[in-house]
């Protein structure tokens, strides 16, 4: 069980680091343009795309069905 719970990690590096590149460019929360926002564009806290890096540091792959659920719960 341990070496599901390695590889689902390592298999989650480059899913953070798409949203990590996401949130340093074009999200309105973290990004260039959050000044235009100073009290948060989403509705959640913490933020989706946070709350996704989150969960894939943790649980890797396998925390993708929260993440699928919060961004259909989130409708921008």
């Amino acid at each position: 069980m341990e070496a599901i719970n390695i590889i689902s990690k390592v298999l989650a590096w480059p899913l953070a680091a798409v949203i990590f590149l996401y949130q340093k460019t074009l999200s309105p929360d973290h990004g260039p343009f959050s000044f235009l926002f100073p009290y948060g564009y989403c509705k959640f806290y913490p933020s989706c795309s946070m709350f996704s890096r989150e969960v894939l540091e943790t649980e890797g792959i396998l925390g993708l069905p929260k993440i699928i659920k919060r961004l259909i719960s989130c409708r921008p």
